[in-house]
């Protein structure tokens, strides 16, 4: 009948947008990856540069047509609200004066700090459970 065919189309179109959001989440991380090591610089935002942590994640998600806020304090009011327990790849992870992006299995990437520059560290590290503030879904 015409009403099943127009369910079938329905779910066709959802399924279509979550699994292209789900592929944008992990291109975006993947594109992350690659600057794994690069330096930290304090207001940097930038490779050619380095990068401070929401520099580095202002760049990654613009590189996908996303515009982030500048500081990690105005990052944490872009994208929606999603709790520790929903967190999906590609999410913007908020903590106190810091920033990073969820990659998957209890761990983020992010420009951490002059020795250690761009990093994966893991969500259950001491310093990053208590100064956890909370995440942002930007790929919907």
């Amino acid at each position: 009948t015409k009403k099943e065919e127009t369910k079938t189309e329905e779910k066709k179109e959802t399924t279509t947008t979550t699994s292209s959001a789900d592929t944008k989440r992990k291109e975006l991380v993947a594109f992350a990856k690659k600057y794994l090591g690069y330096k930290y610089v304090r207001g940097g935002s930038k490779p050619s540069t380095g990068f401070d942590c929401s520099g580095f994640t202002k760049y990654v998600y613009g590189k996908f047509g996303y515009t982030l806020a500048r500081t990690s304090s105005a990052q944490a009011k872009n994208g929606t609200a999603v709790k520790k327990s929903n967190l999906k790849v590609g999410d913007l992870l908020i903590f106190t004066g810091h920033v990073g992006i969820y990659i998957g299995n209890n761990k983020f990437i992010h420009a951490s700090n002059p020795q250690d520059g761009v990093k994966i560290t893991s969500l259950s590290d001491s310093y990053y459970v208590k100064n956890y503030k909370g995440a942002r879904r930007i790929i919907k």
